[in-house]
């Protein structure tokens, strides 16, 4: 799909890794449901294709027996215990502020649950337009309804938006969307990991995306921006 062109009228943030630290060990959550699946019954190999939820998914539509319910609440214990430790990156809450003063329309969506998610950020519907964690949509990105629903919910069109986000499930989302995609390092993946996977820009972290996004032609017009905007002290990998 081509990159569309034009003025941007809405941002589309990811969350962890984007806006907040990324610090869910995702090796021990999958450990965690495998275990649970094994323990009621689940001999086959554990599925190889899609995410920990789109495979979970596959898991329980096998066993049946409450398995998804509970698979779920284990990985939301996962994702509070990690938000406990989290924290916003500092630029955040002043980027938000001023992507919205500058006129554009901002959505937060993630695959991470609401309770986790506003653990780290409790007010985060203050600084946007719409938040869509993962029980909001009935299918999450990559599904590009995912950020569709959010687009609509502004009443923006995908071909004047973009998708700001970690990892190449973002830039992949974006593209099944028909948005722009920015990917930012500052979760897991290099730049080079993110143009690879067909982001039309990527940047150390998300600070000084709006210059950025004016500095291609996105933004249509001049905008006053701060140069007080700090950028994240980096997360640990792993």
């Amino acid at each position: 799909m081509s990159t569309p062109e034009g003025r941007l009228r809405a941002l589309i943030f990811d969350f962890d890794g984007t806006l907040a630290e990324l610090n869910i060990d995702f090796a021990a959550m999958r450990q965690t449901v495998e275990a649970l699946a094994r323990d009621r019954g689940f001999a086959g190999p554990w599925p190889a294709a899609g995410y920990l939820l789109e495979q979970v998914a596959e898991v329980s539509a096998r066993l049946g027996n409450g398995y998804g319910r509970q698979a779920l609440e284990l990985i939301e214990a996962v994702e509070l215990e990690a938000a406990a430790r989290g924290r916003l990156f500092a630029f955040t809450r002043p980027l938000l502020v001023q992507a919205q003063q500058a006129g554009l329309a901002v959505a937060i969506i993630s695959r991470n649950c609401g309770p986790a998610i506003r653990r780290v950020f409790p007010d985060i519907e203050r600084h946007c337009g719409v938040f869509a964690p993962r029980e909001a949509v009935p299918r999450v990105k990559p599904d590009p309804g995912h950020p569709l629903t959010a687009l609509a919910a502004l009443g923006v069109g995908p071909e004047a938006a973009v998708l700001i986000g970690d990892h190449p499930v973002d830039i992949q989302t974006a593209r099944a969307a028909g948005c722009r995609a920015v990917g930012v390092a500052s979760g897991r993946v290099d730049r080079a990991g993110l143009l690879a996977a067909g982001a039309d820009l990527a940047l150390n972290d998300a600070a000084n995306l709006l210059e950025a996004l004016a500095s291609r032609g996105w933004l249509g017009s001049r905008l006053a921006f701060s140069d007080q905007i700090e950028p994240p002290k980096q997360p640990g990998r792993g």
